[in-house]
């Protein structure tokens, strides 16, 4: 049963920390959310997480969407996940941004330009997402938007912020994700030892001497671990290892 919020002074009190940890199921979490940002003039939202996998690119997963029918099937007719640069941008900032920031800050492919077209159609103008980044390079993110909302104010932000995020832990929560997945749970043993190698100061040569391999295979091992991780470089790709104290 979803606690209900009953006014904005029951949310000063922190009524909604309660009421979040109260929900069992997704579907209360999504209603609840719902509730609680249509006060600033948002009508819609989402919840989600970018899952790595050992395929590469990191997976687009969502705990919930709070979306209009019509939306949810052409943005799974479009493939849409693989053109939205309005969360895909949670992984370059680390403070709530805006939709049209988001669209400012890149110069849009033909795709994301068909995608901002769709978004646009929608009725949605604009919109207000909030990057959730964990240890390990682990990025989540909610977003919301509405028909006419207004611009919030910094304390505005700051509570949607705080909703986002406690929703965010309480969606992971009750889908049984574990945010702890590291290095080694992503790599295979071989571009672990290439990392290391990396780590240690040698050259592709020398890694691929140490290891019996060619230089081009432990440059091959090295952009596969790099994708795996989404991350753009070695050096950001040794920093998880240090991270995770696998290096």
């Amino acid at each position: 049963m979803i606690k209900s919020l009953k006014s904005q002074r029951s949310l000063e009190r922190w009524e909604f920390v309660e009421a979040i940890a109260a929900c069992r199921d997704l579907r209360d979490l999504a209603t609840l959310f719902a509730r609680m940002i249509a006060e600033y003039g948002y009508t819609a939202s989402a919840c989600g997480a970018f899952r790595p996998t050992k395929g590469g690119r990191p997976g687009l997963e969502y705990y919930f969407r709070n979306w209009p029918e019509a939306w949810k099937t052409l943005y799974t007719q479009q493939k849409f996940a693989l053109h939205d640069f309005i969360i895909a941008e949670a992984r370059r900032q680390s403070d709530p941004y805006t939709w049209l920031a988001a669209k400012e800050a890149r110069r849009l492919s033909t795709t994301e330009k068909a995608f901002w077209e769709a978004v646009v159609g929608t009725g949605w103008a604009d919109g207000l997402s909030i990057p959730i980044h964990g240890p390990g390079g682990q990025v989540a993110f909610v977003t919301m938007t509405g028909g006419a909302q207004r611009q919030a104010t910094p304390g505005e932000r700051a509570r949607l912020q705080c909703f986002s995020i406690l929703t965010h832990d309480r969606a992971r929560a009750l889908s049984g994700r574990n945010p702890e997945q590291g290095p080694r749970d992503l790599l295979t043993s071989r571009e672990l030892d290439c990392l290391r190698g990396v780590w240690s100061g040698k050259s592709d040569h020398t890694i691929g001497e140490g290891l019996g391999i060619a230089r081009t295979t432990v440059k091959y091992h090295l952009d596969r671990a790099r994708q795996k991780l989404g991350v753009r470089t070695r050096t950001q790709a040794v920093a998880q290892l240090a991270l995770w104290g696998e290096a």
